[in-house]
């Protein structure tokens, strides 16, 4: 695994090795971070079913203020940490070993707002509708906050959720990616 951009562009970091999770490829991560620009740049970052990272750590990388990273499975949990570590970006991070909706209770309890979310669940488990919901009804995103979505072909994404409302759909191979913003 590498850091695709920013200025730890190049940096190798820990896979799942036989852990079970699928990290983003890099590709795909660039493609998103190209359709995101400048609004990385100072932003808050949630990354849900983070497993070792990839999403969060990126943004990072290109200028996020600080990132929450959401793993429920505690050695894919290590891994994260390992690699925070390991880029020293411990200090600009926290990592909240839950599940997700324990974990989205916690940050609404904390009052915390973030930016830009990124959600990389489990693909075909019908799990992307649920959180969508959730995250609209809260207090945690910001009026400007930008969602990506990364999920399998099959799996059904409402194009609107609330005050959600999808900006862009692409397809990269089997992975899909869905932009949400709030209207």
């Amino acid at each position: 695994m590498r850091i695709t951009g920013g200025e730890l562009r190049g940096r190798r970091f820990n896979g799942p090795g036989k852990l079970p999770v699928r990290p983003s490829v890099d590709r795909t991560r660039e493609a998103v971070f190209s359709i995101l620009g400048g609004r990385v740049s100072g932003s808050t970052v949630l990354d849900l079913f983070a497993g070792v990272g990839c999403y969060g750590i990126e943004a990072l990388s290109r200028g996020a203020e600080r990132a929450v990273f959401v793993e429920s499975h505690p050695k894919v949990a290590a891994v994260l940490t390992t690699n925070l570590e390991k880029l020293g970006l411990t200090e600009r991070s926290r990592t909240l070993v839950q599940d997700i909706f324990r974990a989205l209770e916690i940050l609404g309890k904390e009052s915390s707002r973030f930016d830009l979310v990124f959600i990389d669940p489990p693909y075909d488990r019908n799990l992307v509708n649920p959180v969508l919901t959730w995250l609209a009804g809260s207090v945690i995103l910001t009026r400007e906050v930008e969602i990506i979505v990364e999920h399998g072909p099959r799996e059904p994404i409402a194009s609107r959720c609330g005050s959600l409302a999808t900006r862009f759909e692409k397809a990269y191979g089997a992975t899909h990616i869905r932009g949400l913003s709030a209207t």
